[in-house]
């Protein structure tokens, strides 16, 4: 047995509470290197006094299931209730292939024996309080997220564009002109996007602003006026609230645009302005070195956002900032009802801010998402999250190596999975958006080289996975942009029917199944680096989905199980029992 490859960590990821009365425990071994695990478990206080007049811990006994398989490593589960002290000691006994058992507690990997069961020093929790699981509305795990951008979604309202703005769809996309979508644009393709499937709106920033995106925002206070006003946002929210639908704000916070009043009074006043400590500057007067690129600058005398002189970064430590932020993002929750907050660079914020943010909004909407985008490969975490959730880029970039770029091989993709699946608790996985493309990167069918079949392949698989989906406005009509920003071009509103059935296909599969995929086991089946091809199991109490993807060149074997309930499918010829390329099946068995 390959002793360097067990390993557990104590209150973390590894081992927490899932819900105030079950707490979960995870440990990883070698592949194929053991035969059983136990976990010897109870309360630490819970203990018998021998005749020898020494104390013996009273413990229970329960084996864990291997709950991962991966290729060079597999990870095993239990599920134990909490005692009524709400405290948990526990040690694992290992059992290898060959027979031998080692106990595995806090202090060591023995053999087991009879001596290093006296000795035992188990691990242990602290006192296991309800009121520490960072909850997650019911509602998350069921949504199926659309991110649009309002001025390239739809022109409502003609009368609010700007001075400028460009007939739709009239020119490409740029980093400058304006086309004129607006809330009231969204309102009236609400319908469209309740039969299309989806369930969440996820807009991306609607504050004033000097650019397209909004991203630069100015003021927080006000709707930018060529989208509307708050009128406007408000009877979006209660148009899409009717309709079962839940809305989503975006912004970034831990910068400001140029053009906002506290910048602005800073570069009149220097050091004498109300806002100078609300900034990280260096030194007064704030000035920064002229480049070639007007957003970009070598040097500055103050701390920018990706060296961009038009976006001072703030002074998240300082406490005024903390109060105006935490003023600003109550606000719109209190006055427009909406459901979720995105915040752009969440890793950005102070832990202890992150938490007062949380408990605060929470207070006013019990149910409110708090999504956290960062750009590291955490959610904001201090062994637990912080937020509700983030967007799991790490699993998102693992699909696109294999299915898009060919980096990796089939093995390289399970083990790359199993090893995201455990860096979180499968409540965090469940906070969680799964985004393919978005504002900042390539559309996704020009990831997948213009090839619609690979990309239905890569959207079937996605949405099989934890998280909820997020789907890019325009991904159902096939809207192309290999970069910024071509990625951001109008609606064309000219459907594709084949890909706009399908997302209404993938759609309704995915609320259909939606505990299933959100909480079951994840059991990965056959799979060939060679041909190219992997297939897993989605497995809920007797429930369970199989699911086969084929990206290899040539077809494969594939017989349809007589009692097998075919719930989708492509490049699958029943009569001759094939596969083809970029083919996929899943079914429930």
């Amino acid at each position: 047995m390959e002793l360097a490859a067990i390993y557990h960590r104590p209150n973390s990821e590894w081992a927490y509470m899932s819900t105030p009365d079950e707490f979960v425990i995870n440990l990883r071994a070698k592949h194929n290197d053991l035969s059983k695990v136990e976990i010897l478990y109870g309360d630490p206080y819970d203990k018998t006094l021998t005749e020898a007049n020494t104390s013996k811990w009273n413990y229970q006994v329960k084996e864990l299931v291997k709950n991962l398989r991966g290729v060079s490593a597999d990870y095993w589960q239990v599920k134990l209730s909490i005692p009524a002290s709400r405290r948990l000691a526990y040690a694992f006994r290992i059992y290898s292939q060959e027979s031998e058992q080692f106990l595995y507690d806090d202090r060591k990997l023995a053999p087991f024996s009879e001596t290093s069961l006296h000795d035992l020093v188990a691990f242990r929790t602290p006192y296991l309080d309800p009121a520490e699981i960072t909850g997650l509305p019911a509602w998350v795990a069921k949504t199926i997220w659309y991110q649009l951008m309002p001025d390239r979604f739809a022109n409502g309202q003609p009368t609010n564009d700007k001075e400028g703005t460009v007939a739709w769809d009239s020119e490409e996309a740029s980093a400058t002109n304006f086309f004129g979508g607006d809330l009231a644009g969204i309102i009236d393709k609400l319908d469209y996007l309740q039969e299309l499937g989806v369930n969440g709106l996820d807009l991306t920033p609607i504050f004033t602003a000097y650019s397209n995106h909004k991203y630069d925002t100015a003021d927080f206070w006000s709707v930018d006026p060529a989208f509307g006003n708050k009128e406007d946002l408000k009877r979006l929210v209660d148009e899409a609230h009717r309709r079962q639908m839940k809305v989503m704000l975006e912004g970034t916070f831990d910068h400001l645009s140029d053009f906002s009043l506290q910048w602005q009074d800073v570069h009149k006043l220097g050091a004498k302005s109300r806002f100078a400590k609300w900034f990280k500057v260096k030194a007064f007067p704030v000035r920064y070195t002229l480049s070639a690129d007007p957003n970009y600058a070598p040097d500055a005398s103050y701390a920018m956002f990706a060296n961009n002189p038009h976006l001072p970064k703030l002074n998240l430590h300082e406490k005024a900032v903390q109060d105006y932020l935490l003023e600003v993002l109550t606000y719109w929750v209190q006055q427009f009802d909406i459901d979720a907050w995105r915040i752009g660079t969440a890793d950005e914020f102070p832990p202890s801010f992150s938490r007062r943010l949380v408990t605060h909004l929470n207070k006013i909407k019990p149910d409110f998402y708090l999504v956290g985008e960062n750009n590291d490969t955490g959610i904001n975490t201090e062994g637990r999250p912080l937020f509700n959730g983030g967007v799991n880029y790490p699993l998102v970039e693992i699909m696109k190596d294999y299915f898009l770029d060919e980096k990796a091989a089939v093995g390289w993709l399970i083990e790359a999975t199993n090893t995201q699946l455990m860096r979180h608790a499968n409540p965090t996985l469940q906070g969680m958006l799964l985004s393919l493309d978005g504002p900042n990167s390539p559309r996704l069918l020009d990831l997948c080289h213009q090839d619609k079949q690979l990309m239905r392949a890569l959207l079937a698989y996605s949405f099989l996975q934890i998280g909820s989906p997020v789907l890019f406005y325009g991904t159902e009509l096939g809207l192309t942009g290999a970069s910024v920003p071509a990625n951001r071009a109008c609606m064309k509103w000219k459907a594709d029917e084949t890909m706009l059935r399908f997302i209404k296909v993938l759609a309704d599969f995915r609320k259909a199944y939606n505990p299933l995929i959100t909480k079951g086991s994840y059991e990965w089946g056959q799979y060939s680096s060679k041909y190219d091809y992997l297939s897993f199991t989605r497995r809920l109490g007797k429930q369970r989905i199989f699911a086969l993807f084929n990206l290899g060149y040539s077809s494969i074997k594939f017989v349809l199980p007589a009692n097998a309930k075919l719930i989708m499918s492509q490049n699958l010829i029943e009569t001759d029992s094939r596969l083809g390329q970029y083919g996929f099946v899943i079914i429930e068995a």
